[in-house]
């Protein structure tokens, strides 16, 4: 084989997987979890790099917490899609509501045992989606809104695991 002579495995910065707007939607967060380990596999299969446990952990923790979070407060999932490419991970979800997500208030990190946060004030699912995110994206519509998240698919030091 010559220098200049193409390979017949993809070069890592080629190789897209994806599930885009997943039909049927998943009923549960636990479904969109294995659709995410679906597109991984399949990046793996066409020559990508594996992912380690740490960043697919902080994966699928961010799709459990949006799909919930669809489910909870946003009248219901209406649309979910899944991309990676090289570097990164792209998951969509969609609702039926306008509302903005909402982050805790910090001035109750005192509370004892036994205390909550009051209704209304948001939990910490949204704070850790930001936390672990690259890029957000909210698009609102007549009928609700998609949130976009690209996470990396390596840890800060660049390493896979």
């Amino acid at each position: 084989m010559s220098l200049n002579a193409p390979s017949d495995r993809p070069r890592e910065s080629e190789i897209v997987a994806s599930l885009p707007d997943v039909s049927p939607l998943p009923d549960t967060a636990g479904q969109a979890r294995g659709y995410v380990v679906s597109v991984l596999q399949d990046r793996l299969d066409r020559g990508g790099a594996a992912v380690g446990e740490r960043v697919l952990g902080d994966i699928l923790l961010v799709v459990s917490e949006l799909f919930t979070n669809a489910l909870r407060h946003g009248g219901g999932v209406t649309g979910f899609g899944v991309s990676a490419g090289a570097r990164e991970i792209r998951v969509s979800v969609g609702d039926r509501s306008t509302d903005l997500p909402a982050t805790p208030s910090y001035r109750r990190m005192r509370l004892g045992m036994g205390d909550s946060v009051a209704d209304g004030e948001g939990g910490y699912g949204w704070s850790l989606v930001r936390e672990l995110a690259d890029v957000i994206t909210l698009v609102l519509h007549g009928d609700g809104k998609v949130i976009t998240v690209e996470l990396p698919l390596t840890d800060a030091l660049g390493a896979t695991g």
